[in-house]
């Protein structure tokens, strides 16, 4: 836990973002503490956009359990959290919510490999959207990837490169370890979806993925995942 054992001083965002960070930092079980304690706190000062946030977090971390463990009890837990989020973000008419908790939904979908349900999520997920474009890239080349696992290969590659195109023609206007986050994974599923069908268009994004993840020391998650896809190459 945190070096502060007693957060009764801190506020529930700050305690969501601990738990934010310990999840970057692949201390799954540490971030679920946090965040269960930022919702607490959140609840008590009546903010539910924060609440959300955190069931974000949390649907992520769950996750991130599940493909590590293959358990499906972690892909279920996932799907609740991102039912509240979409729960309360009707509930409450916090319509700029929509957007996220139809993503999260959506990456519960692959989970499941439910994948014309996630089209129909990652779809609603862009109709709501309002964000900076970077962001709108990664939803965008995430829809794509539903599209080409569900057989419809060309318009999914289109998509994701589109997405792509996006996520680095707003760089600006989001912090660099986002940035990193959204092109590291566009250009890994990418790696991975076109490994068979186009594989050296399938290792240069590889090459590209590897070139991202070796100047951010931030991107942990993704180093560990960047291992394992690469050991599916042959070089």
């Amino acid at each position: 836990m945190h070096k502060y054992s007693n957060l009764s001083n801190y506020s529930a965002k700050e305690i969501h973002n601990l738990g934010r960070t310990s999840r970057e930092k692949d201390a799954h079980l540490e971030a679920l503490q946090y965040l269960d304690q930022s919702i607490i706190g959140y609840q008590k000062e009546k903010d539910y956009r924060g609440i959300i946030d955190a069931l974000a977090e949390r649907t992520i971390t769950w996750k991130h359990f599940f493909l590590l463990t293959n358990d499906m009890v972690y892909a279920i837990l996932a799907q609740k959290d991102a039912e509240a989020m979409l729960n309360i973000s009707q509930e409450k008419k916090l319509k700029d919510k929509l957007s996220t908790s139809f993503f999260r939904l959506g990456e519960v979908a692959m989970l499941f490999k439910e994948h014309t349900k996630a089209i129909n999520y990652y779809k609603k997920s862009l109709v709501y959207y309002s964000g900076i474009l970077s962001q709108k890239g990664q939803f965008r080349y995430h829809l794509g990837e539903a599209l080409y696992r569900n057989d419809e290969k060309k318009r999914g590659k289109k998509l994701m490169i589109k997405g792509l195109e996006e996520i680095k023609e707003g760089s600006k206007k989001a912090p660099a370890f986002f940035i990193h986050v959204w092109e590291s994974g566009c250009r890994m599923q990418l790696a991975d979806l076109l490994r068979k069908d186009e594989p050296e268009e399938a290792k240069k994004h590889l090459i590209e993925a590897e070139k991202i993840i070796k100047t951010d020391k931030k991107l942990i998650i993704r180093k560990r995942q960047f291992k394992e896809l690469k050991k599916t190459f042959s070089f």
